[in-house]
């Protein structure tokens, strides 16, 4: 039997096998709510339109008619803190390494608010990058979730439903490749019913596009999402360059009118829109430089955190008694949840107190908790 067969059969038969799932959408679809309200994690939500969700993060693993979902939050492409490049290389990064450490996808959710009246150019540019990160051969593992059914009227909701699925400019190219629709209302049962979806889904886990690109050595920039993201900066860059000529034109009409008002204003409109391209240059140039910080930054940190695991293992064995105070549960298979989120080199000191203090690490969970913490581990 083959590699991929083995990890098929394990991916399918073995309840103790996690079957993660990667959260996705704009900001303000419920993403983070839709992951707490399912894991009972506490991760932070944000309010109306801003993110909160700056990272990538892994909620705490919970159970599902026997079977262990771990659910991974993502920055939105629209995010309002971070650039688009900086969000892809955050989740390639991180999709790639799980990857590479032999954890697979079950399923993607990608959530849009049926709330929209209609799907303007933000929406629109995240679900087309949305498409270039999964690869047209992975959306029959997509779950396309309209959320905050509660908030609409039911009739209203179905006919933007219908519209979102019949129009070939949104989701119709995706539903045609075999990705489906679900609703979340709000409700655990809504989101339990998605995810038992994907469940009985799952018989083989899925590799998105990006992830297939990035173990076969193709930069970051060159991947099919890389490609859109750098084609977005450079339209926006040239959209800022025509804006800049029509300023220009403006300031040298107050200059000959001797409007100082009106030109002392203009003039700092330039100097916000100088700005603004040197902004959209600098990610352009430095979107490959910036993953292969974040990859670097993750196997140190990951490093880390397995030499004080295997430490503080041993240290409960030879004192046969839990670093937490407590009986050993028999044949311990998992160690406390782990959140993959952005630090600085100062929180080592607090990552090696909280590690130490941890059940040990042993078994696939315990493999499992350092494998889904790419940027640094945090207790949750």
């Amino acid at each position: 039997m083959s590699a991929s067969s083995d990890l098929a059969t394990v991916f399918h038969e073995d309840a103790d096998y996690p079957l993660s799932i990667a959260i996705m959408g704009p900001t303000g679809t419920g993403k983070t709510s839709f992951i707490n309200m399912l894991s009972g994690s506490n991760l932070r939500i944000g309010r109306e339109l801003e993110s909160c969700t700056c990272d990538v993060e892994v909620a705490k693993p919970f159970d599902i008619d026997g079977r262990m979902i771990s659910l991974i939050d993502t920055p939105g492409f629209d995010d309002t803190t971070l650039s688009a490049a900086s969000v892809l290389n955050m989740i390639a990064a991180y999709l790639s390494y799980s990857y590479d450490q032999g954890n697979r996808l079950a399923g993607v959710i990608y959530m849009h608010r049926i709330l929209d009246n209609r799907v303007g150019g933000i929406s629109a540019r995240s679900f087309r990058m949305f498409r270039n990160l999964c690869g047209e051969d992975s959306l029959c593992k997509v779950v396309i979730t309209t959320t905050m059914w509660d908030q609409v009227d039911l009739s209203l909701g179905e006919e933007r439903e219908k519209e979102l699925v019949d129009k070939e400019v949104f989701f119709k190219p995706a539903v045609d490749k075999g990705a489906r629709l679900a609703r979340h209302d709000n409700t655990l049962e809504s989101a339990q019913t998605i995810i038992r979806s994907i469940v009985q889904n799952c018989s083989t886990p899925v590799t998105l596009k990006i992830q297939e690109e990035l173990s076969n050595g193709i930069s970051v920039m060159d991947t099919q999402a890389g490609r859109e993201v750098n084609r977005e900066i450079l339209e926006q860059i040239e959209r800022h360059r025509a804006e800049m000529y029509a300023l220009l034109s403006d300031i040298q009409e107050a200059t000959r009118a001797r409007d100082d008002e009106s030109r002392r204003e203009l003039l700092q409109e330039r100097t916000k829109m100088e700005a603004i391209i040197r902004r959209l240059e600098n990610d352009s140039a430095n979107v490959a430089r910036s993953y292969g910080d974040i990859l670097k930054n993750m196997e140190e940190r990951l490093r880390i955190s397995e030499k004080i695991a295997i430490s503080s293992r041993l240290n409960a064995q030879a004192s046969n008694v839990p670093t937490n105070g407590a009986e050993y549960p028999p044949q311990q298979t998992h160690s406390p949840v782990v959140q993959a989120v952005a630090a600085t080199e100062n929180s080592n000191a607090v990552l090696e107190g909280k590690l130490a203090a941890a059940v040990p690490v042993v078994g696939f969970w315990g493999k499992l908790s350092v494998m889904l913490a790419p940027f640094s581990l945090t207790w949750k």
